[in-house]
């Protein structure tokens, strides 16, 4: 049921943005009762940390599956990283994430809530990381701004160019960024 909801919540986020989302809106899209969403999330903050934790989950399971990848063939950054574009960034779930983190920058109380679960997931996803990606950077600092640039540049692309609807030029960003990782591990 909490997942059946979490999932009903993301669509909505995606589909209407943070301050379209009500409760009535998704109890219509989850096909429970409001009394049902409520037992479970009894505030809009409650139902939007909750989702944002399980969103935040399962993009951890992805990087464990992809951590499996990069175990067995230690040179697939760029397939990975294009993948990661398609199975992580440009997803309705992706979407719906950034909407609560925009909404946490001016909402001082879900921000409060936001945050810890964000940082969780950085820290796990940068030590999911770090020893397989070790070795195509010199230290820990150069590789934790590896991960956030990608992370950054990822998020960019979704917010500024998939609007513009230029998939061409959203791939060349991505080869580009393959390639200056991959120049810079060679030196």
């Amino acid at each position: 049921m909490r997942r059946r909801i979490c999932e009903a919540t993301a669509h909505c986020l995606a589909t209407i943005g943070y301050p379209g989302t009500s409760i009535k809106q998704v109890v219509s899209v989850a096909g429970v009762s409001q009394g049902a969403l409520q037992h479970h999330f009894p505030s809009k903050e409650e139902l939007v940390a909750a989702t944002a934790a399980f969103l935040l989950g399962r993009s951890i399971k992805w990087f464990t599956q992809i951590k499996t990848e990069l175990e067995k063939d230690r040179s697939a950054f760029g397939t990975v990283t294009r993948r990661s574009w398609q199975d992580q960034f440009s997803t309705h779930e992706y979407e719906a994430l950034l909407q609560i983190l925009v909404a946490s920058r001016t909402d001082p109380t879900l921000k409060k809530r936001i945050a810890p679960k964000l940082e969780k997931w950085r820290e796990r996803i940068e030590n999911e990381m770090r020893d397989l990606l070790t070795p195509i950077a010199r230290n820990t600092d150069e590789l934790n701004a590896m991960l956030t640039i990608g992370r950054c540049m990822m998020t960019g692309l979704l917010v500024h160019d998939s609007l513009l609807d230029d998939k061409r030029r959203v791939d060349a960003v991505i080869e580009a960024w393959i390639d200056i990782v991959s120049r810079a591990t060679r030196t």
